[in-house]
């Protein structure tokens, strides 16, 4: 590949659209507004491609475009809210715990960078299993697991620590997983969403390389719901795995689209926890 024609291709990687359209929402969230001249400048692009940018947010509602710039619109940018207080056992551990089941000996696994599917490490342990993953806690996980656990590489995001950019995608562009698990800001009849742009790029291509199930493991409250940025529309989903709080017309337009839908049930048996998969 001639030099001039491998630096059009790294510039239009997707590492590196995501990142100069994350310098532009930063500048955005600190200015309110920007003009497309001093972006251009900043990033070392032309005007064509920062109004490019811009369109693609304008798409997705987060700004108000003028002539020469764009300014943010006030509460269109959702932020990941995490909870104060943790419940002992949380919705998120009986999601994971139901998903793994679905896991068979032998399975090439992608795990994203969401919270609930992280927690499937604890279940698939003992398996006899490989995982691919992009969050970068995997590293402190103990080293004794029978299941073999690799980690993607790429550029860390610090504000969640998962795994980005053009190293974590070529890691995932090179294996074909059984099964894949993800955990998303929202899903609903179009498809899921996330709050971090970093991360919609690793997401889609793990979709994109799984031959098997495709799974999103999301509490009730995050059905319906739809952040800031796409990640994949709903056909590229099979599966969803929730729990009975999640709206049931919502559910209903999920089922609609192919995705066969699991929930899990609290029952006390004995005083103790048992999950019990309905459909």
């Amino acid at each position: 590949m001639k030099e001039k024609n491998r630096g059009e291709y790294m510039k239009s990687s997707q590492g590196i659209v995501y990142k100069r359209r994350q310098h532009i929402l930063k500048a955005l969230q600190e200015k309110k507004v920007v003009l497309v001249e001093d972006l251009a400048k900043e990033l070392g692009v032309s005007e064509i491609t920062v109004r490019r940018d811009l369109q693609s947010f304008d798409d997705q509602h987060l700004i108000e475009r003028f002539y020469g710039g764009a300014r943010l619109l006030e509460g269109s940018f959702q932020k990941e809210e995490y909870p104060a207080v943790k419940p002992h056992r949380s919705k998120k551990q009986e999601i994971a715990k139901l998903a793994a089941t679905l896991v068979h000996d032998h399975d090439m696994i992608f795990i994203n960078s969401g919270s609930t599917a992280f927690l499937l490490l604890n279940y698939l342990s003992d398996r006899n299993v490989t995982i691919i993953t992009n969050n970068g806690r995997a590293i402190f996980r103990n080293p004794s697991s029978k299941a073999e656990i690799v980690l993607s590489g790429g550029e860390i995001y610090e504000k969640k620590k998962s795994l980005v950019g053009d190293f974590a995608l070529y890691t995932f562009s090179k294996v074909t997983a059984n099964i894949c698990f993800l955990g998303v800001g929202g899903i609903n009849e179009k498809g899921i969403t996330t709050y971090a742009l970093p991360e919609t790029a690793v997401n889609r291509l793990i979709l994109e390389r799984t031959n098997g199930p495709r799974i999103v493991v999301a509490e009730g409250s995050k059905v319906g719901r739809e952040q800031n940025f796409s990640t994949a529309s709903i056909s590229l989903i099979t599966h969803l795995v929730t729990d009975r709080s999640a709206d049931k017309e919502e559910i209903k337009k999920i089922e609609a689209n192919g995705v066969k839908v699991l929930y899990v049930t609290e029952v006390n048996v004995n005083g103790e926890n048992e999950i019990r998969i309905e459909e």
